[in-house]
């Protein structure tokens, strides 16, 4: 659902504004849990990640999604 609602928003949005959504959506629907890994690897380096929160465990998601999605096709 709120995907069809990022969708629909695109086109209302600035240019750079709206482009800038329509990428993160078209990764996020190509590579689920991609951007949540990097975000938590760009955490990691700059150094404001949680010590409890782990990125391994934003690695397994990505790893768990991508077997998912394999599993499903």
């Amino acid at each position: 659902m709120l995907r069809t609602l990022d969708r629909a928003l695109v086109d209302r949005l600035p240019k750079d504004q709206g482009a800038a959504l329509r990428i993160r959506l078209d990764l996020d629907q190509a590579e689920p849990g991609l951007r949540e890994t990097l975000a938590g690897l760009r955490r990691a380096v700059n150094g404001t990640a949680d010590p409890s929160d782990g990125l391994r465990s934003a690695i397994a998601a990505r790893f768990a999604d991508q077997q998912a999605t394999a599993r499903a096709t």
